[in-house]
């Protein structure tokens, strides 16, 4: 075998060695890719179940104290929305959560009829 055809044989054997490399990189990444989209499904399916449970239990009378801190932050949470509403001028729909401009007899977003929201 002559030096040219060595040569020839090893770019082309190294050539194969690297599209093998690539190929592989590149399914090494689409794999991570899909684990991480699945773990993210894993993530939110996990919320949409303890949401469930929480609020299948929230009024059980149970001394779990993950229900509590729950329950607690729901609460803080909404506080926090109802004062940045009033900041915005007007509060909440009790249908959508949209804001609602004082003095309104529609939520803009829903369509929702706003009664008595405005009354205190």
């Amino acid at each position: 075998m002559s030096f040219l055809d060595k040569l020839s044989d090893g770019i082309a054997n190294t050539t194969k060695d690297l599209g093998n490399l690539a190929a592989n990189a590149t399914d090494i990444t689409k794999l991570q890719y899909d684990k991480k989209v699945k773990e993210g499904e894993l993530t939110r399916l996990y919320e949409k179940l303890g949401k469930k449970y929480y609020e299948a239990h929230k009024d059980d009378d149970m001394d779990d104290e993950d229900i509590k801190a729950t329950t607690a932050a729901i609460l803080r949470i909404k506080e926090i929305s109802d004062e940045l509403m009033e900041k915005k001028g007007g509060k909440a729909c009790p249908k959508c959560g949209a804001l609602v401009k004082n003095g309104s007899k529609f939520c803009s977003a829903c369509g929702e009829k706003i009664d008595d929201i405005f009354e205190e």
